[in-house]
């Protein structure tokens, strides 16, 4: 404002601006919309709420069907919020499936190879990730400018996955499921002289080790008739949970990303270390395979067998395989390695969400404003506690698993690289170690060269 000579008329000037502008300012912001609490953004280019014109996405996946009735109140109360979002900023989004899961990739492909003029958002796996940046499918993340991407409800994990400097092309909401962990039979841990929710305690102090775990192993696998032969293994373990699981609690991977490339960490010295304390568990203390099918180690745990079980999450849900067990079980986190940064942890393996790269930078950003409106937390769902009431978590006996175990999990959850490689496994390996046929260092010699010509054709 202007200076003017006298003191008492910019007084009053200003007092009559201060006033006009205060009540323009309460007028504006009654007549922002508000959706409990949850008050309309403001475009910052206009100045008003934002107003798509009408303009209609479609989220692809490969499970959702759009007309089937909600199916719990908070999936209500998601559908009016998302109702609210699209009346609001007059804009119209869908979620469904593309195709069924084995020939997702493919129409994925198809579709973006087609130029559709449709506003499209993907939601893909490890199997299109990877081909998908080689045939220069996803938009550069990085450049949208209209998204906050410091808000708490990204998965930074998956938007680091593909991440170059700046460039990201992956995204997702929300807590990474939790996934390897170990279950443990509080029964046969009390018959062996240990408080049932040891580990728990254990893990909360900080001293759930390898040490630890392997010190309860040898306690428990015994002899109990004295005829030479072991009746009571301590553990009967999925080999391909226990191996990524132990790699990447001694600081290890299959896989890991240096300098924008992905690079061969099974046989730096970290994975080499956990791959043998692996070799010599499996040895000692894993309930032997014999003449039963594949996963007789699930059965073996669920029928009170054997102590740990080494495996996902999913066999602890409500309707999961043990549900059916007998016993009493709880659930922590894989124990801690000599080389791990001390945090207890699960490893993700998450969908992801990509842009195709198809189109111009002011519709890209159009689209991500819309997905970003659309991924919003539900009012009344955004405490920060709200993960726990997901219903795939309900399975657990007891409190600490939820409350210590996926707590730990949840906060500390690094996405998987080598699920993202094509063709790539690496489960040969861990194969060849779990039932002793090789060495880890023989398994290893044995596909090196497969492993890196793979993430050579990736790195071009």
């Amino acid at each position: 404002m202007k200076r003017i000579a006298i003191a008492a008329l910019a007084a009053a000037t200003v007092f009559m601006f201060a006033s006009c502008n205060k009540d323009k300012g309460a007028q504006a912001a009654q007549n922002v919309p508000s959706y409990q609490g949850v008050q309309a953004e403001i475009d910052p280019e206009t100045g008003k709420v934002y107003d798509f014109g009408g303009m209609e996405v479609t989220v692809y996946d490969w499970w959702t069907n759009p007309d089937a009735p909600a199916n719990s109140k908070s999936e209500e109360d998601q559908r009016a919020f998302r109702k609210w979002l699209m009346d609001t900023y007059n804009f119209k989004i869908v979620q469904k499936d593309l195709a069924g899961w084995g020939d997702h990739p493919k129409e994925v492909a198809n579709l973006i190879m087609s130029g559709t003029k449709d506003n499209v958002v993907f939601i893909i796996d490890g199997r299109s990730a990877i081909s998908g940046l080689q045939n220069d499918f996803w938009y550069d993340l990085g450049k949208i400018k209209n998204v906050n991407w410091n808000k708490a409800k990204w998965n930074k994990g998956i938007m680091d996955r593909l991440r170059s400097g700046n460039s990201f092309y992956t995204f997702n909401t929300g807590k990474t499921e939790p996934r390897e962990g170990v279950i443990f039979n509080k029964r046969i841990l009390e018959e062996n002289g240990y408080d049932p929710d040891y580990p728990y305690d254990l893990q909360k102090e900080g001293k759930w080790t390898w040490d630890t775990f392997e010190e309860m192993c040898r306690k428990i696998t015994r002899d109990t008739n004295n005829d030479g032969v072991i009746d009571q293994y301590a553990m009967a373990s999925f080999y391909t949970c226990f191996g990524i699981a132990a790699a990447y609690s001694n600081g290890g991977a299959k896989v890991k990303m240096q300098n924008g490339k992905f690079v061969d960490a099974i046989g730096d010295e970290n994975s080499m270390e956990a791959w043998n304390w692996m070799y010599k568990m499996f040895q000692n203390y894993q309930l032997p395979q014999g003449d039963a099918q594949w996963d007789y180690w699930q059965t073996a745990f669920v029928n009170g067998e054997v102590a740990f079980c080494v495996m996902q999450e999913y066999i602890c849900q409500p309707n999961g395989t043990l549900s059916q067990m007998k016993d009493d079980w709880g659930w922590v986190c894989f124990p801690l390695g000599p080389k791990s940064d001390g945090k207890y942890f699960t490893i993700g393996d998450s969908t992801m969400w990509a842009l195709p790269n198809i189109y111009d930078d002011a519709t890209a950003n159009k689209i991500m404003k819309i997905v970003d409106f659309y991924t919003d937390d539900v009012p009344g769902y955004d405490d920060p506690d709200s993960w726990k009431t997901v219903s795939y978590l309900q399975g657990f006996r007891d409190d600490r698993a939820l409350d210590e175990t996926c707590a730990l999990m949840v906060a500390n959850a690094p996405e998987r690289l080598d699920t993202i490689i094509p063709d790539y496994s690496g489960e040969y390996m861990v194969n060849m170690i779990a039932h002793g046929w090789m060495t880890p260092q023989e398994a290893y010699e044995s596909e090196k060269a497969e492993i890196q010509s793979k993430l050579d054709a990736v790195n071009k």
